[in-house]
């Protein structure tokens, strides 16, 4: 934890250090150690891009060896000459270095051969020159169950290139690599301003350099130090050397496994010390004036104080009008950010109130939706219907249920507070299912004549008593046909089943609308979830509706849950025991 200075503290201490801290004691500490960082950075940049090039070149040749392996596993029985060559040119196209791919038998004897022409990389000789390989190493190696990859050769122009070769299943893959592509490796590697990179073989010849009339030359560079470390197999240190230029450079190698190469970065020396000797001179001019900047700032330093003031006044404005969307930055390290820091808890719990404050006005005007649905289509019904004097009572008597639908819903929020305190007692009595069941659908039937969706209901247990607190029962099934009915299309299905299953009767509400997305499905009876769903346009529930509906259940030791997919549909299904 960090520890805490008071502002007086931390005056007296400023001041202090402007009058005893000398510049020389500055100067003396700052420069080797920023001297040492500078050179570990530099050393630290070219290891890494001498190390990118080699890893480069290494899966440069590995790739050339999955090429010839995957040709030598072929099986070329009942393939025409012309297939096979198709296939080797096809090979080449994928890798331009490939220069040359022959088919040799046990003797080696060239059978098959493609030669891309000099003059383009799109031109192919087919068979030119058969000959035998029988006394090449790169036969006989490959011949004895070895991917083999020859030592660097140089080509009558003085290219670089190497044979890689591999035991097939009549013979041998032979194929010849030309080494340009390592070329553009080098020649599109920046090392510093003025630096360069090169590669050499074994032997400590030139296999790539930007200047490539180097490489065409057979430039031997085993005179160099640094390339004389390599061959020696010393290890790689971050040094001074002579380049043959007789130039000073800072170089680094690396080691290219299997192929035997050594990668090399040459930076030269001036560009090395150029930041050391900037940063020396610049510590050197302000040490000078580093006492009187010092007090200029220490003057400030109180003044500086206000700043973390205005936000925080800044802040409470915000929060006056409402905007809650406010986090303090202040790391003064002392009380201001400590107080900073108990401003933003105190916006955050206000905007966590104000959501739940919104969150439970929608779902309160939600749950009340439903009930008075059911009361504009009755009214509606008897305005558009000419029914006589007893169907007309018997419509007015299903808008009372509405509106005392309306009423149990509002209880919703005080039962569902009661529950989670474990004060809301059940009123268990003896109830008909069929007359439960008859009671919840009949003001449900209107409401989905009136929005075009059919509604069908089926007990199919022949236990007709149970007992339970019959308005919550009621409660719930309205909540779940109802939140049926706002998530499912124009000429859609709703369904309420009821049957028996192990000791239990099992309620079914179910319609084939919008669905809910999997990973909703645990989430759609936790409370102040709605909003989320909403805003991701998927179904909502019924508010305090399903997080009652969950409560309710388990209060009577049943158990609830959903079975839904996406634009087929969802089942709502809850159980009550029957002892």
């Amino acid at each position: 934890m960090k520890s805490k200075k008071s502002l007086k503290f931390k005056v007296l201490l400023l001041f202090s250090l402007a009058v005893l801290l000398p510049a020389l004691i500055i100067t003396s500490i700052i420069i080797p150690i920023s001297s040492t960082a500078i050179w570990v950075s530099i050393e630290r940049e070219q290891n890494e891009i001498v190390k990118r090039i080699g890893d480069r070149v290494y899966l440069y040749i590995q790739n050339t060896k999955k090429l010839v392996r995957s040709l030598a596993n072929r099986n070329f029985d009942g393939l025409t000459q012309m297939q096979i060559q198709q296939i080797f040119v096809d090979t080449m196209k994928i890798m331009p270095g490939f220069i040359e791919i022959a088919i040799l038998d046990k003797k080696g004897n060239e059978r098959i051969k493609v030669v891309r022409l000099e003059s383009s990389k799109n031109l192919f000789e087919f068979n030119p020159f058969l000959m035998n390989r029988s006394h090449l190493l790169e036969f006989r190696k490959a011949l004895s169950g070895e991917i083999y990859i020859s030592p660097v050769m140089f080509s009558g122009v003085r290219v670089p290139y190497i044979f890689v070769s591999c035991r097939g299943r009549d013979g041998v893959i032979l194929s010849k690599l030309d080494l340009r592509e390592v070329w553009e490796i080098i020649s599109k590697t920046e090392v510093g301003k003025r630096g360069y990179s090169f590669i050499v073989n074994r032997k400590g010849f030139l296999i790539a350099h930007p200047e490539t009339e180097r490489v065409l030359a057979h430039t031997d560079f085993s005179s160099l130090l640094v390339v004389k470390d390599f061959l020696k197999g010393k290890r790689n240190i971050f040094k001074k050397y002579t380049d043959e230029k007789g130039e000073k450079v800072i170089s680094s190698f690396y080691f290219v496994p299997e192929v035997h190469w050594g990668v090399f970065t040459c930076l030269p020396y001036k560009e090395v010390v150029a930041p050391i000797n900037k940063m020396l001179l610049q510590t050197i001019l302000w040490s000078f004036i580093f006492t009187g900047v010092f007090l200029f700032i220490g003057l400030r330093f109180v003044s500086g104080l206000l700043n973390p003031l205005v936000q925080l006044r800044e802040g409470a404005k915000k929060i006056s009008q409402g905007k809650f969307d406010i986090n303090l930055v202040i790391n003064s390290g002392d009380e201001i950010e400590d107080l900073a820091i108990t401003f933003n808890n105190m916006a955050a719990a206000l905007k966590e109130l104000e959501q739940i404050r919104q969150d439970l006005i929608s779902m309160i005007v939600h749950d009340m939706k439903s009930p008075l649905s059911g009361m504009i289509g009755s009214i509606d019904y008897l305005i558009t219907s000419n029914k006589d004097i007893s169907s007309q009572k018997e419509i007015l008597s299903i808008m009372k249920k509405s509106t005392e639908n309306l009423y149990s819903l509002i209880q919703n929020l005080l039962d569902v507070s009661k529950m989670e305190d474990g004060k809301l007692v059940l009123k268990k009595e003896e109830v008909d299912i069929s007359d439960l069941i008859e009671s919840v659908s009949e003001q449900f039937v209107l409401v989905c004549q009136m929005e075009n969706k059919k509604f069908n209901k089926n007990i199919t247990t022949a236990i007709r008593k149970i007992f339970i607190d019959k308005d919550l029962i009621f409660r719930i099934l309205n909540n779940l046909l109802y939140n049926s009915l706002q998530h499912t299309m124009d000429g859609g299905n709703i369904w309420l089943n009821v049957s028996k299953e192990d000791n239990c009767i099992q309620f079914e509400v179910g319609d084939d609308g919008v669905g809910i997305p999997e990973e909703y499905k645990t989430k759609i009876f936790e409370k102040f979830v709605q909003v989320e769903r909403r805003r991701a346009h998927l179904r909502t529930g019924t508010g305090l509706g399903l997080t009652f509906c969950k409560m309710a259940v388990e209060l009577h030791g049943g158990k609830i849950w959903v079975e839904s997919e996406e634009k087929k549909g969802s089942r709502f299904f809850f159980t009550i025991p029957l002892t």
